[in-house]
């Protein structure tokens, strides 16, 4: 009788080092299947069930923080085609649509420059404590 060896069809995935990551979001535009998701100054993940291996993410990251490490099952030739093709519908439609219809305000605009300055610069020292408690609670 033959012994039938199993081969698996699981393969390296790309996935990103958060201690190096700085969000510049150049991998994002790189990767031909959506796989990484993210936004600037933001930490990155990869999705393993959407990459490819194709390793442009690999080649433009700045900082070398992605690496082919984790297993996944590899994709077939049409999935990759498949993913490739919707990311392309994803970007024509957004070229054709206007922002404001993207992402429409959430805030009314207020015509007085006085009161929206004394706002801004309270959002904005809102954030920065934000920022400097997440920091203290890391420490």
């Amino acid at each position: 009788m033959q012994e039938v060896i199993m081969q698996t069809k699981q393969q390296y995935k790309a996935f990103i080092d958060e201690q190096n990551c700085i969000g510049c979001g150049k991998c994002i535009r790189v990767c031909p299947t959506d796989a990484i998701v993210g936004s600037k100054q933001v930490l990155h993940t990869i999705l393993p069930k959407l990459c490819t291996s194709c390793s442009n993410c690999i080649n433009t990251c700045p900082t070398d923080c992605i690496t082919l490490s984790t297993l996944g099952e590899a994709l077939t030739e049409s999935e990759e085609l498949q993913l490739t093709q919707k990311k392309q519908q994803r970007l024509n439609h957004n070229q054709l649509v206007p922002p404001t219809i993207l992402f429409p305000r959430t805030m009314e605009v207020k015509n007085t420059s006085d009161t929206s300055q004394k706002d801004r610069k309270q959002s904005i020292a809102d954030a920065i404590a934000r920022v400097k408690a997440r920091k203290n609670l890391a420490n």
